[in-house]
Protein backbone atom coordinates (compact mmCIF):
# COMPACT_ATOMS: atom_id res chain seq x y z
CA UNK A 1 0.00 0.00 0.00
CA UNK A 2 3.23 2.28 0.56
CA UNK A 3 4.41 1.78 -2.58
CA UNK A 4 0.76 2.09 -4.33
CA UNK A 5 0.72 5.42 -3.15
CA UNK A 6 4.06 6.86 -2.58
CA UNK A 7 4.03 6.91 -6.14
CA UNK A 8 1.59 9.52 -5.80
CA UNK A 9 2.69 11.32 -3.27
CA UNK A 10 -0.36 10.02 -0.94
CA UNK A 11 -0.88 8.84 2.60
CA UNK A 12 -3.66 8.29 4.51
CA UNK A 13 -4.69 10.85 7.25
CA UNK A 14 -7.47 11.18 9.49
CA UNK A 15 -9.51 13.89 8.29
CA UNK A 16 -8.99 17.38 9.89
CA UNK A 17 -11.30 19.37 12.30
CA UNK A 18 -10.08 22.57 12.23
CA UNK A 19 -9.36 23.34 8.04
CA UNK A 20 -11.75 21.33 5.64
CA UNK A 21 -9.32 21.92 3.10
CA UNK A 22 -7.64 18.82 4.92
CA UNK A 23 -10.25 16.73 3.82
CA UNK A 24 -9.69 16.56 0.32
CA UNK A 25 -6.26 15.07 0.20
CA UNK A 26 -7.55 12.58 3.06
CA UNK A 27 -10.67 11.24 0.88
CA UNK A 28 -8.41 12.02 -2.52
CA UNK A 29 -5.62 9.65 -0.83
CA UNK A 30 -8.30 7.23 0.56
CA UNK A 31 -9.75 7.33 -2.99
CA UNK A 32 -6.10 6.49 -5.07
CA UNK A 33 -5.46 3.89 -2.46
CA UNK A 34 -8.88 2.05 -1.91
CA UNK A 35 -7.96 -1.47 -2.76
CA UNK A 36 -5.28 -1.52 -0.73
CA UNK A 37 -6.51 -0.01 2.60
CA UNK A 38 -8.84 -2.58 2.12
CA UNK A 39 -6.37 -5.09 1.56
CA UNK A 40 -4.19 -3.68 4.43
CA UNK A 41 -7.59 -4.05 6.52
CA UNK A 42 -8.03 -7.71 6.00
CA UNK A 43 -4.38 -8.25 6.51
CA UNK A 44 -4.67 -6.54 9.93
CA UNK A 45 -8.15 -9.01 10.56
CA UNK A 46 -6.13 -11.99 10.21
CA UNK A 47 -3.53 -11.23 12.21
CA UNK A 48 -3.08 -12.99 15.53
CA UNK A 49 -0.67 -10.38 16.98
CA UNK A 50 -3.11 -7.50 17.02
CA UNK A 51 -5.56 -7.24 19.95
CA UNK A 52 -9.10 -8.06 19.71
CA UNK A 53 -10.60 -4.79 19.35
CA UNK A 54 -8.17 -3.87 16.61
CA UNK A 55 -8.78 -6.87 14.84
CA UNK A 56 -12.49 -5.67 15.16
CA UNK A 57 -12.56 -2.53 14.32
CA UNK A 58 -10.58 -3.36 10.85
CA UNK A 59 -12.90 -6.07 10.00
CA UNK A 60 -15.75 -3.57 10.33
CA UNK A 61 -13.60 -0.95 8.21
CA UNK A 62 -12.96 -3.86 5.55
CA UNK A 63 -16.89 -4.77 5.61
CA UNK A 64 -18.19 -1.20 4.79
CA UNK A 65 -15.55 -0.80 2.06
CA UNK A 66 -16.91 -3.74 0.21
CA UNK A 67 -20.49 -1.70 0.16
CA UNK A 68 -21.11 0.05 -3.12
CA UNK A 69 -22.36 3.03 -1.41
CA UNK A 70 -19.41 3.80 0.44
CA UNK A 71 -17.07 3.00 -2.72
CA UNK A 72 -19.75 5.71 -4.78
CA UNK A 73 -18.88 8.16 -1.53
CA UNK A 74 -15.43 8.12 -2.03
CA UNK A 75 -14.97 8.79 -5.68
CA UNK A 76 -18.06 11.36 -6.01
CA UNK A 77 -16.53 13.33 -2.85
CA UNK A 78 -12.94 12.83 -4.51
CA UNK A 79 -14.39 14.89 -7.41
CA UNK A 80 -15.96 17.20 -5.32
CA UNK A 81 -13.59 18.33 -2.75
CA UNK A 82 -10.76 18.66 -5.61
CA UNK A 83 -12.58 21.14 -7.46
CA UNK A 84 -14.12 23.11 -4.55
CA UNK A 85 -10.03 23.58 -3.03
CA UNK A 86 -8.03 23.83 -5.87
CA UNK A 87 -10.83 27.34 -5.98
CA UNK A 88 -10.66 28.10 -2.44
CA UNK A 89 -6.60 27.78 -3.07
CA UNK A 90 -6.69 30.53 -5.61
CA UNK A 91 -9.59 32.39 -4.05
CA UNK A 92 -6.76 32.85 -1.50
CA UNK A 93 -4.06 34.52 -3.70
CA UNK A 94 -3.44 37.74 -3.53
CA UNK A 95 -3.70 38.47 -7.23
CA UNK A 96 -7.32 37.52 -7.23
CA UNK A 97 -10.13 40.19 -6.99
CA UNK A 98 -13.76 40.15 -6.21
CA UNK A 99 -14.50 39.99 -10.37
CA UNK A 100 -12.17 36.74 -10.68
CA UNK A 101 -13.77 35.01 -7.89
CA UNK A 102 -17.42 35.24 -8.78
CA UNK A 103 -16.21 34.00 -12.08
CA UNK A 104 -14.71 30.58 -10.32
CA UNK A 105 -17.57 30.62 -8.39
CA UNK A 106 -20.00 30.51 -10.93
CA UNK A 107 -18.22 28.05 -13.24
CA UNK A 108 -17.92 26.06 -9.81
CA UNK A 109 -21.64 26.05 -9.89
CA UNK A 110 -22.06 24.86 -13.62
CA UNK A 111 -19.61 22.12 -12.97
CA UNK A 112 -21.76 20.86 -10.02
CA UNK A 113 -24.83 21.40 -11.55
CA UNK A 114 -23.09 18.74 -14.34
CA UNK A 115 -22.32 16.44 -11.66
CA UNK A 116 -25.89 15.42 -11.92
CA UNK A 117 -26.11 13.60 -15.30
CA UNK A 118 -22.66 11.47 -13.81
CA UNK A 119 -24.15 9.50 -11.51
CA UNK A 120 -23.67 6.01 -13.89
CA UNK A 121 -20.01 7.00 -14.44
CA UNK A 122 -19.16 6.97 -10.69
CA UNK A 123 -21.49 4.02 -10.11
CA UNK A 124 -19.74 2.25 -12.83
CA UNK A 125 -16.02 2.97 -11.27
CA UNK A 126 -17.70 1.94 -7.93
CA UNK A 127 -18.87 -1.25 -8.77
CA UNK A 128 -15.16 -1.72 -9.81
CA UNK A 129 -14.03 -0.87 -6.93
CA UNK A 130 -16.23 -2.50 -3.91
CA UNK A 131 -16.89 -5.67 -5.97
CA UNK A 132 -20.54 -5.53 -5.90
CA UNK A 133 -23.77 -4.14 -7.82
CA UNK A 134 -25.68 -4.22 -5.24
CA UNK A 135 -27.39 -1.33 -2.74
CA UNK A 136 -26.94 -1.93 0.86
CA UNK A 137 -30.83 -1.13 1.07
CA UNK A 138 -31.81 -3.75 -0.95
CA UNK A 139 -30.61 -6.26 1.65
CA UNK A 140 -32.78 -4.65 4.56
CA UNK A 141 -36.20 -5.25 5.46
CA UNK A 142 -38.62 -2.57 4.37
CA UNK A 143 -40.32 -1.59 7.55
CA UNK A 144 -43.76 -1.61 7.62
CA UNK A 145 -46.11 1.34 9.29
CA UNK A 146 -49.34 0.70 11.21
CA UNK A 147 -52.21 2.47 9.79
CA UNK A 148 -55.51 3.86 12.19
CA UNK A 149 -58.58 3.16 10.43
CA UNK A 150 -58.80 6.81 10.02
CA UNK A 151 -56.07 7.61 8.23
CA UNK A 152 -55.98 8.35 5.13
CA UNK A 153 -52.63 8.68 3.78
CA UNK A 154 -51.75 5.67 1.17
CA UNK A 155 -51.48 2.09 2.02
CA UNK A 156 -47.84 -0.03 1.94
CA UNK A 157 -49.36 -1.71 -1.16
CA UNK A 158 -49.94 1.61 -3.00
CA UNK A 159 -46.62 4.21 -1.86
CA UNK A 160 -43.95 3.61 -4.22
CA UNK A 161 -41.19 1.93 -3.46
CA UNK A 162 -38.01 2.88 -5.23
CA UNK A 163 -35.10 0.62 -6.00
CA UNK A 164 -31.94 0.34 -3.90
CA UNK A 165 -30.31 2.31 -7.41
CA UNK A 166 -33.14 4.90 -6.90
CA UNK A 167 -33.44 5.56 -3.84
CA UNK A 168 -29.42 6.06 -3.29
CA UNK A 169 -29.66 8.52 -6.03
CA UNK A 170 -32.48 10.76 -4.66
CA UNK A 171 -32.15 10.62 -0.83
CA UNK A 172 -28.45 10.93 -1.35
CA UNK A 173 -26.27 11.81 -4.92
CA UNK A 174 -29.32 14.67 -5.73
CA UNK A 175 -29.40 15.74 -2.08
CA UNK A 176 -25.71 16.79 -1.73
CA UNK A 177 -25.86 18.69 -5.11
CA UNK A 178 -28.54 20.49 -4.15
CA UNK A 179 -27.09 21.65 -1.09
CA UNK A 180 -23.64 22.75 -2.67
CA UNK A 181 -25.55 24.66 -5.24
CA UNK A 182 -27.55 26.12 -2.87
CA UNK A 183 -24.33 27.32 -0.45
CA UNK A 184 -22.99 28.41 -3.78
CA UNK A 185 -25.27 30.60 -4.56
CA UNK A 186 -25.98 32.55 -1.54
CA UNK A 187 -22.11 33.22 -1.66
CA UNK A 188 -22.39 34.53 -5.41
CA UNK A 189 -25.56 36.33 -4.68
CA UNK A 190 -23.82 38.33 -2.05
CA UNK A 191 -20.47 38.92 -3.86
CA UNK A 192 -22.70 40.02 -7.19
CA UNK A 193 -24.21 42.40 -4.68
CA UNK A 194 -20.76 43.98 -4.10
CA UNK A 195 -20.03 43.92 -7.14
CA UNK A 196 -22.80 45.82 -8.65
CA UNK A 197 -21.74 48.78 -6.06
CA UNK A 198 -18.17 48.82 -7.78
CA UNK A 199 -19.51 47.89 -11.38
CA UNK A 200 -18.02 51.31 -12.53
CA UNK A 201 -14.37 49.52 -11.63
CA UNK A 202 -14.94 46.45 -12.47
CA UNK A 203 -17.08 46.77 -16.02
CA UNK A 204 -15.82 50.25 -16.76
CA UNK A 205 -14.94 49.19 -20.39
CA UNK A 206 -18.40 48.30 -21.14
CA UNK A 207 -20.20 51.53 -19.94
CA UNK A 208 -20.41 54.87 -21.76
CA UNK A 209 -20.19 58.03 -20.12
CA UNK A 210 -23.69 58.51 -18.50
CA UNK A 211 -23.53 55.09 -17.42
CA UNK A 212 -20.12 55.55 -15.51
CA UNK A 213 -21.66 59.08 -14.13
CA UNK A 214 -24.48 57.00 -12.31
CA UNK A 215 -22.22 54.15 -11.39
CA UNK A 216 -20.15 56.12 -9.51
CA UNK A 217 -23.27 58.16 -8.06
CA UNK A 218 -24.22 55.37 -6.80
CA UNK A 219 -20.66 54.28 -5.44
CA UNK A 220 -20.60 57.23 -3.58
CA UNK A 221 -23.53 57.00 -1.87
CA UNK A 222 -22.37 53.22 -0.44
CA UNK A 223 -19.14 55.31 1.08
CA UNK A 224 -20.00 58.56 1.80
CA UNK A 225 -17.02 59.53 4.42
CA UNK A 226 -15.26 58.33 1.55
CA UNK A 227 -16.03 59.36 -1.27
CA UNK A 228 -17.94 62.69 -2.86
CA UNK A 229 -20.26 62.21 -5.34
CA UNK A 230 -19.46 64.94 -7.72
CA UNK A 231 -15.62 64.46 -7.93
CA UNK A 232 -15.81 60.78 -8.36
CA UNK A 233 -17.89 61.33 -11.37
CA UNK A 234 -15.99 63.33 -12.96
CA UNK A 235 -12.85 62.02 -12.00
CA UNK A 236 -14.01 58.48 -13.35
CA UNK A 237 -15.17 59.77 -16.47
CA UNK A 238 -11.58 61.45 -17.36
CA UNK A 239 -9.70 58.41 -16.04
CA UNK A 240 -11.16 55.73 -17.92
CA UNK A 241 -10.53 57.45 -21.09
CA UNK A 242 -7.06 57.90 -20.45
CA UNK A 243 -6.83 54.33 -19.10
CA UNK A 244 -8.30 52.45 -22.45
CA UNK A 245 -5.31 54.72 -24.30
CA UNK A 246 -2.95 52.71 -22.38
CA UNK A 247 -4.91 49.40 -22.69
CA UNK A 248 -6.13 49.17 -19.31
CA UNK A 249 -9.06 46.28 -18.93
CA UNK A 250 -9.42 45.39 -15.21
CA UNK A 251 -9.40 46.74 -11.73
CA UNK A 252 -6.03 45.94 -11.08
CA UNK A 253 -4.41 47.31 -14.04
CA UNK A 254 -6.22 50.68 -13.14
CA UNK A 255 -4.53 50.01 -10.20
CA UNK A 256 -0.99 49.30 -11.47
CA UNK A 257 -1.80 52.22 -13.67
CA UNK A 258 -2.53 54.50 -11.03
CA UNK A 259 0.48 53.63 -9.03
CA UNK A 260 3.00 53.33 -11.85
CA UNK A 261 1.93 56.84 -13.19
CA UNK A 262 1.66 58.10 -9.65
CA UNK A 263 -1.75 59.55 -10.65
CA UNK A 264 -3.07 59.72 -6.81
CA UNK A 265 -2.66 63.85 -6.61
CA UNK A 266 -4.68 64.09 -10.15
CA UNK A 267 -7.70 61.32 -9.49
CA UNK A 268 -7.75 61.43 -5.65
CA UNK A 269 -11.53 60.47 -5.87
CA UNK A 270 -10.34 57.70 -7.93
CA UNK A 271 -7.27 56.26 -6.15
CA UNK A 272 -9.42 55.74 -2.89
CA UNK A 273 -12.06 53.75 -4.79
CA UNK A 274 -9.59 51.76 -5.80
CA UNK A 275 -8.17 50.99 -2.72
CA UNK A 276 -11.47 50.30 -0.93
CA UNK A 277 -12.09 47.99 -4.19
CA UNK A 278 -8.43 46.16 -4.13
CA UNK A 279 -8.59 45.80 -0.10
CA UNK A 280 -12.04 43.65 0.01
CA UNK A 281 -11.75 40.10 1.35
CA UNK A 282 -13.12 37.42 -1.21
CA UNK A 283 -12.60 34.72 1.19
CA UNK A 284 -13.07 34.53 4.43
CA UNK A 285 -9.11 32.75 4.90
CA UNK A 286 -8.31 35.25 7.14
CA UNK A 287 -10.33 34.79 10.10
CA UNK A 288 -9.73 30.64 9.72
CA UNK A 289 -5.78 31.67 9.62
CA UNK A 290 -6.58 33.85 12.86
CA UNK A 291 -7.61 30.67 15.46
CA UNK A 292 -4.69 29.06 13.95
CA UNK A 293 -2.42 31.31 14.62
CA UNK A 294 -3.64 32.07 18.07
CA UNK A 295 -3.34 28.81 19.43
CA UNK A 296 0.12 28.91 18.64
CA UNK A 297 0.55 32.23 19.62
CA UNK A 298 -1.32 32.85 23.01
CA UNK A 299 0.45 29.48 24.89
CA UNK A 300 0.51 29.04 28.54
CA UNK A 301 3.72 30.99 29.25
CA UNK A 302 2.10 33.70 27.55
CA UNK A 303 -1.31 33.82 29.30
CA UNK A 304 -1.49 37.36 30.31
CA UNK A 305 -0.86 38.70 27.06
CA UNK A 306 -2.70 41.76 26.58
CA UNK A 307 -5.66 42.00 23.42
CA UNK A 308 -3.57 44.15 21.67
CA UNK A 309 -0.28 42.20 21.99
CA UNK A 310 -2.03 39.58 20.27
CA UNK A 311 -3.76 41.38 17.77
CA UNK A 312 -0.44 42.70 17.21
CA UNK A 313 1.40 39.27 16.95
CA UNK A 314 -0.93 37.24 14.99
CA UNK A 315 -1.05 39.98 12.21
CA UNK A 316 3.12 39.95 12.19
CA UNK A 317 2.60 36.12 11.99
CA UNK A 318 -0.06 35.98 9.54
CA UNK A 319 1.82 38.12 6.87
CA UNK A 320 5.59 36.84 7.54
CA UNK A 321 6.21 37.13 3.79
CA UNK A 322 5.74 40.82 3.90
CA UNK A 323 7.32 41.64 7.30
CA UNK A 324 10.74 39.49 5.71
CA UNK A 325 10.73 42.19 3.27
CA UNK A 326 10.92 45.41 6.00
CA UNK A 327 13.92 46.83 7.03
CA UNK A 328 13.85 46.77 10.91
CA UNK A 329 16.86 49.49 11.48
CA UNK A 330 14.69 52.29 10.45
CA UNK A 331 12.10 50.62 13.15
CA UNK A 332 14.50 50.19 15.66
CA UNK A 333 16.10 53.81 15.06
CA UNK A 334 12.39 55.12 15.46
CA UNK A 335 11.73 53.27 18.36
CA UNK A 336 14.93 54.11 20.50
CA UNK A 337 14.30 57.91 19.51
CA UNK A 338 11.32 58.17 21.09
CA UNK A 339 11.53 55.82 23.93
CA UNK A 340 15.12 57.63 24.82
CA UNK A 341 15.07 59.81 27.91
CA UNK A 342 18.22 62.04 26.37
CA UNK A 343 17.94 65.29 25.45
CA UNK A 344 20.10 66.62 22.99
Amino acid sequence: MKESLGKKGLTVKSLSETRWSARADAVKALCAGYNCIKTALLDIKSDDGQNGTTRHDADCLAASMDTLENAFMSDFWNVILTRYNDTSIQLQSTTCDLKLAIDLLESLHTFTNDLRTRFDEFEARAVDASGTAEYLSVALRSRKRSKRYDDSTLSPEDEVRLTGRDKFRVETFLVVIDQLQSSLRKRIDAYSHVRDVFAVLSCFSELDNDEIRQRSLKLAETYPSDLRADDLANEMVHFVDFAKTRGCHTPSSLAMLMYMEDLHSTFPSVSIALRIYMSLMVSNCSGERSFSKMALIKSKLRSTMTDSRLTALELLSIENDVLSTLSFEDIIDTFATIKSRKHL
